[in-house]
């Protein structure tokens, strides 16, 4: 009895399709690999990447449809990514099975903006079951080739995600009497739009909803929505909603960041209720090696967070050796200060003796001696009284010049001007150029010197982040430091110890892919 409905669903099936093969693949945990229903995600996680699905449909039906796949994708050099795809489909008299190829490619826009675009082309291989099948049409069948290829674009924005994929560019018959299936371009007649988008409510917890349409002018259009919860770098949990299916329970645990299982089950809404206990999907995902260098833009659901436990810890220790040493160099500048100003104090204490006269014969120092000494300055000061000064050096080299008060060994008082190239010691008054700003007494504070930056960022971990991201691509040399007079957290590359040194290496850096925003930052004491 259950085979006679479960035959006579299927050829309703097939006969409301107009014997056109939809292929519009429909798995509940399409999140953890949205390879499997867009080419244009080939290579998006920034591993090498493989991913297996077995989902089975109608548990407690003998003979049931059940689906398989396995798949393949790793990002390459110069923005392209390839994958690779095998699947399995049987929906009993049928079996299906097929494999393609794929091709991708990355396109940035900006720092933010990514786009990925895909293409995907193969065969495949239908074979019937006569004795399984009711309908006597069939024993006249032969097995049936076919092509396939398919096409995906997808939009990144920050946390932000949106794709296109066009399913079945070339369309098939699922049933046909020759043993090649004639090759059909439809590229619309079957649609699907998908977006997704990740709230990381903190370093351990993100919610992520996700929302599909599939088109097709064969079928009613269906949506599909589904929420997960990222809990820690463990488990996640959720819930999915499809059209005319019902709702289904999503669970999954991550192996270390570098593997993941997903478990499936939806109770369904079908025309076999009372004959089958609904349908069991499991995933099983696997990242190989480490994250490939240079990735301007990955998103992988393994790793979803940031940083993994292990970066966070790295991350957390690297702050602190800063943090202590430039603690331990403001400390060392204020005892510094403190002994000048000792010395100053004392040598203003210190009454001049007048010098006595002496038998030419025997004198007691050298002129040279004599003059370097009554030459020797104690003590200096701004001379607030006087403006700044600026000169370029021949070397075109920007530099900003202060008056000081010299005070010497006898006491005398002369003024000079000291030009400072790092725009260090200006005075507080005075009113500073464009990019030019006051250091703070941040833990983090940026020191004195022309800052080579590549983005500034509101909060600390956004940008430890951002520098992370550009290690890994290579810049090994990048800091984040605060600046408390503009509230931001900057991703430095280049401290210049000169206005032209850093002027050449912004000019440098910003030939560079993604960091066409490159500027100068100037600190000042």
């Amino acid at each position: 009895m259950k085979k006679i409905i479960l035959v006579f669903l299927l050829s309703t099936f097939f006969a409301g399709y107009d014997l056109l093969a939809q292929d519009q693949k429909v798995y509940s945990q399409f999140f953890m690999n949205p390879y499997v229903i867009n080419p244009a995600y080939a290579g998006s996680t920034g591993y090498t990447t493989i991913f297996g699905v077995h989902r089975q449909q109608w548990l407690g039906l003998e003979d049931a449809p059940s689906y398989s796949h396995l798949s393949f994708s790793a990002p390459l050099e110069n923005n392209i990514s390839i994958g690779a795809m095998a699947y399995n489909n049987t929906e009993t008299p049928l079996q299906t099975s097929g494999a393609k190829i794929t091709g991708g490619y990355l396109l940035q826009l900006d720092r933010k903006q990514f786009i990925r675009f895909g293409m995907s082309i193969g065969g495949g291989y239908t074979s019937y079951d006569v004795d399984a099948g009711a309908d006597p049409t069939l024993l006249a069948l032969e097995s049936t080739s076919y092509l396939m290829a398919d096409l995906g674009v997808s939009y990144y924005y920050e946390n932000f995600n949106i794709a296109l994929a066009i399913p079945n560019l070339i369309g098939r018959n699922t049933v046909d009497a020759n043993a090649f299936s004639d090759i059909k371009v439809a590229p619309y007649q079957n649609l699907t739009l998908q977006a997704n988008y990740k709230h990381l409510v903190n370093k351990n917890f993100a919610v992520e909803p996700h929302l599909i349409y599939r088109f097709a002018t064969k079928d009613m259009p269906q949506y599909e929505a589904a929420v997960i919860a990222h809990i820690g770098h463990v488990v996640w949990a959720g819930l999915n909603y499809r059209q005319d299916a019902g709702m289904g329970a999503l669970f999954g645990i991550k192996i270390q960041e570098k593997g993941a299982i997903g478990f499936a089950y939806e109770y369904g809404k079908t025309e076999l209720d009372g004959f089958s206990s609904g349908t069991f999907e499991v995933s099983l995902g696997l990242q190989l090696g480490d994250k490939k260098k240079n990735q301007k833009q990955a998103v992988s659901f393994i790793h979803s967070f940031k940083k993994s436990r292990n970066e966070k810890s790295k991350s957390s220790a690297r702050s602190q050796y800063l943090a202590q040493q430039r603690a331990k160099a403001a400390e060392k500048r204020a005892q510094e200060a403190a002994a000048a100003a000792a010395a100053a104090k004392v040598a203003a204490a210190t009454p001049v003796e007048t010098p006595t006269e002496v038998e030419p014969t025997t004198p007691t120092t050298t002129p040279t001696e004599t003059a370097t000494s009554t030459a020797m300055v104690v003590h200096e000061a701004i001379d607030h009284d006087t403006p700044l000064q600026h000169r370029t050096t021949n070397e075109g080299v920007w530099e900003i010049g202060a008056t000081y008060i010299q005070t010497r060994v006898d006491s005398t008082k002369t003024k000079s001007v000291k030009w400072h190239d790092a725009l260090t010691d200006t005075p507080e008054h005075e009113e500073l150029p464009k990019n030019t700003v006051r250091k703070g007494n941040h833990f983090l504070e940026l020191p004195a010197g022309h800052h080579v930056v590549a983005a500034e960022f509101p909060e600390f971990q956004t940008a430890e982040d951002y520098s992370d991201d550009l290690f890994e691509r290579g810049f090994h040399g990048t800091i984040v430091g605060y600046v408390t007079a503009l509230k931001q957290y900057f991703v430095v590359v280049h401290k210049g110890a000169t206005m032209g040194i850093a002027e050449e290496e912004q000019r440098k850096w910003s030939k560079l892919p993604g960091l066409s925003h490159v500027y100068i930052l100037n600190v000042v004491e």
